[in-house]
């Protein structure tokens, strides 16, 4: 079934079940850092319209009426360097994923980078997140200086886009 990208509110039905999804599931590869059920509660109490308009998008994919993915664009913030947009958020769901779906989403989202007028991108990840630290080098990320104070980061990455 086809995998559908669609820009949502992160505080929809559709952007909370991607949003708690995301955070279930770094719960659990985090327990020390991130203890449940409490974590997951608090993180989506922080930060659900971080990526509302017009500070920045959220992306769900969906196939057929399941939530099965999620990226964000962060357009503003006093961490984002100027002109730049940083990627957050990005979640494939295990069933779906080395169908290329992580690489759909950040696609989209430098085209929608591209759109707003946005110099570069950059996001930072975990040390334990191969997978995702995999994808940003394939896809031109390099490694730099760290740009925010994330506790959880252990690497920051930029790619330019003109």
């Amino acid at each position: 079934m086809e995998i559908v990208l669609t820009a949502v509110r992160p505080d929809s039905p559709d952007g909370l079940i991607a949003l708690r999804a995301y955070a279930d599931e770094l719960a659990r590869r985090w327990p020390e850092k991130a203890p449940e059920p409490s974590w997951s509660q608090q993180f989506l109490a922080d930060d659900p319209l971080v990526l509302a308009p017009p500070s920045g998008v959220l992306v769900v994919a969906k196939q057929g009426e399941r939530v099965v993915g999620c990226a964000g664009l962060r357009f503003e913030g006093a961490d984002v360097p100027p002109g730049a947009g940083e990627i957050k958020r990005m979640w494939v769901d295990p069933e779906v994923r080395g169908q290329g779906l992580a690489t759909r989403l950040l696609h989209h989202l430098t085209e929608l980078a591209r759109e707003a007028g946005l110099r570069r991108l950059v996001l930072d990840t975990a040390d334990d997140l191969l997978e995702a630290r995999a994808l940003y080098a394939r896809e031109g990320f390099v490694e730099t200086e760290p740009y925010n104070a994330n506790p959880y980061a252990a690497h920051w990455y930029t790619r330019d886009l003109w």
